[in-house]
Order: C-alpha cells, then sequence, then structure tokens
C-alpha cells in the first residue's frame, strides 16, 4: 500500500509540476478558444462542461508528452526550470506510465461523450507524440504539424457536423503555425545551444520572422474572406518585431491581437452571422 501511494504522489507531482509550469508560460490558450467556440456554437452548458474536462485533460497529456521526449535536451539547456526537469528525469519510468494512464482516461471519456471527442483523443495522441519525436526537431515541419495539433486541439470546441467549427478551427491552425514561429524564434539561442534543428536554428532569424509574417497575412486572408471580414485586423500582427531578444513581448502582444480577434469573430458569428 505504501509503494501505490508513493508512485501515485509522484505521478501526481509530475502532473502538477507540468501544469504549473504551462500556466506559467501562459500556454494552454486553446482551452480558451475551443470552450469559446463552443459557447458561440450555443452548445448546452452540459456539454461545455464535459468539452472543459476533457479539453484540460488533453493539455495534461500533450505537455507532458513533450517533456516526457524533452527532458535530456531541457537538462541542458540554460535558463530551464532545473529542480522540476530533474526531477522528471529521475522518475522518467512513471512519468510515462502517468503518460498512458491519461491516454486511456481521453480515450474512455471521449467514447462516453462522442464520436468527436473519441476522434479527437486519438487524433491528438498520433499528432503530439510524432510531433514530440520527430517533427519538432525538423525545420518547416515543425510549424506544419503544429498547425496540425491547433486544428485536432480545436475540435474539443464543436460537434463533427458543424461547418462553422470546421471554419473557425482552420483559422487556430494558421495562427497556431504564427505562435510556434515565435516560439522557436524565442527559443532559437537555447535550441542552437543544444543542437535542436528547428525552424529558426535551420533558417536563421530572419528568414523565420518573414515566415512569420507571411503566415499573420495568410491567416487574416483567411479570416476575412470564409469567417468576417473583421478578421482582416490580424494583418497589423505582422508589425510586431520577431527577433529572439524581443520573442516574448512579440508572443504576448500576437496573443493579445489573436484573442481579441478572436472574441469579436465569435461574437459575430453568435449574435450577427456573415451570410
Amino acid at each position: 500500500m505504501n509503494e501505490v501511494l508513493a508512485a501515485f504522489r509522484v505521478a501526481w507531482r509530475i502532473a502538477a509540476d507540468v501544469a504549473i509550469y504551462r500556466l506559467r508560460k501562459r500556454e494552454a490558450g486553446n482551452l480558451v478558444t475551443s470552450l469559446t467556440l463552443a459557447a458561440a456554437l450555443g452548445l448546452s452548458p452540459g456539454d461545455l462542461a464535459s468539452r472543459g474536462g476533457f479539453g484540460a485533460l488533453l493539455n495534461l497529456f500533450v505537455y507532458l508528452v513533450n517533456d516526457c521526449f524533452d527532458v535530456g535536451i531541457d537538462l541542458r539547456a540554460p535558463g530551464r526550470d532545473s529542480a522540476r526537469t530533474r526531477f522528471l528525469a529521475e522518475h522518467l519510468t512513471a512519468a510515462w506510465v502517468t503518460v498512458a494512464v491519461i491516454a486511456l482516461m481521453l480515450l474512455g471519456w471521449g467514447a462516453l461523450h462522442s464520436t468527436g471527442l473519441l476522434l479527437t483523443a486519438l487524433v491528438n495522441i498520433v499528432v503530439i507524440v510524432v510531433y514530440s519525436r520527430v517533427l519538432k526537431h525538423m525545420p518547416v515541419l515543425d510549424l506544419v504539424a503544429m498547425a496540425a495539433w491547433g486544428l485536432s486541439m480545436a475540435m474539443v470546441g464543436f460537434p463533427l457536423h458543424s461547418a462553422a467549427g470546421w471554419r473557425y478551427a482552420g483559422l487556430l491552425a494558421l495562427l497556431c503555425m504564427v505562435t510556434e514561429a515565435v516560439q522557436v524564434l524565442r527559443d532559437e539561442p537555447s535550441d542552437r545551444a543544444a543542437g535542436v534543428r528547428t525552424t529558426a536554428v535551420v533558417l536563421g532569424p530572419r528568414a523565420t520572422a518573414v515566415l512569420a509574417r507571411s503566415l499573420i497575412v495568410a491567416a487574416a486572408v483567411y479570416a476575412a474572406a470564409l469567417l468576417h471580414p473583421v478578421g482582416a485586423v490580424l494583418a497589423l500582427g505582422a508589425l510586431v518585431p520577431f527577433d529572439p531578444e524581443r520573442a516574448n513581448a512579440s508572443w504576448d502582444r500576437l496573443r493579445a491581437l489573436f484573442g481579441l480577434t478572436w472574441l469579436a469573430l465569435l461574437a459575430l458569428l453568435r449574435w450577427a452571422p456573415h451570410p
């Protein structure tokens, strides 16, 4: 019994460490976008609550998988949360067991809720494992994989038959590519030192900045054409600075712009749908 309790405490600390660390980095914003999309589509309060719990657990799974794969790199990278990373490295087997348990919980939750959430769980399990194990370290493909991840995470917020849900999820996929470009720019110095081949490391900060701006313009065109003309305001994001030294500030500015535009688009979807 004592061994079981000790294993449970280790798993609990691992999960709590991941959740707290990611919240401090202002990540897991996809849960907010998914739930606001569900609300704009008029889903019931009970459905919203179930999707919210599923989405929270899915985020925990995604970030824990990523941390398990990257633990060796994180141990060597300067500026990381070393105590948290060391604990994860020392209990890596327990962490992978926790990953497996959460995956089973997601599959069970999805199966009990709907085909849509079951598919969401299956797709995200595949996408995040392939991304974290392979595509994260492949230039350009890391951005493409993040688009797939953004689309699959957005599936938490709408039933499979919702055409509007898919259109809005498409915008989130594009915006996830932008934020991933900023993320790899932000991490470019530490990734370069660790020998990690991201888009920013291989193409360089300047080319990655051009790519990020191009993706922002593409997202603005997509939003204006397929959602509502107000989506064109997203193009303002191309004006923020894109370099490793100012990437943190750019990250916050883009998230503010994207978030406010997203809420405006959802308000228009709910109360003034575009023909």
